[in-house]
């Protein structure tokens, strides 16, 4: 990956207001984490509260609503029996996976 100078970088008010809305949704805790468990392939909630060390079911529930109106999961009901919820990402939430995997790289080099 090239370096990029700091002559190269330009933050106009359209970057700004994009980088902050990005940060503003993925940057809230267990967001990032849970679009990288989606990544692996759809997840039924139960998989995914067992996937994601740490995340309480409410909070589960809530980043899935809020990153489902973003367009980045979809929700999928099978009526059964027994009723089951399937998550995915969309297109658009997939698309997110070279970034975080850019991400993730710099995590590893840069915070241990």
């Amino acid at each position: 990956m090239a370096e990029v100078t700091r002559d190269e970088v330009t933050h106009d008010e359209a970057t700004c207001t994009a980088l902050t809305g990005v940060f503003a949704l993925l940057g809230k805790r267990w967001s990032g984490v849970i679009i990288g468990t989606l990544l692996a392939g759809p997840a039924r909630f139960s998989e995914l509260a067992r996937r994601v060390p740490g995340v309480s079911e409410r909070m589960l529930s809530e980043r899935l609503t809020e990153l489902g109106g973003a367009g980045l999961v979809a929700r999928e009901v099978d009526p059964g029996p027994p009723v089951s919820v399937t998550y995915r990402l969309t297109p658009r939430g997939e698309a997110l996976g070279p970034a975080l995997g850019a991400l993730e790289e710099w995590a590893a080099e840069h915070l241990g």
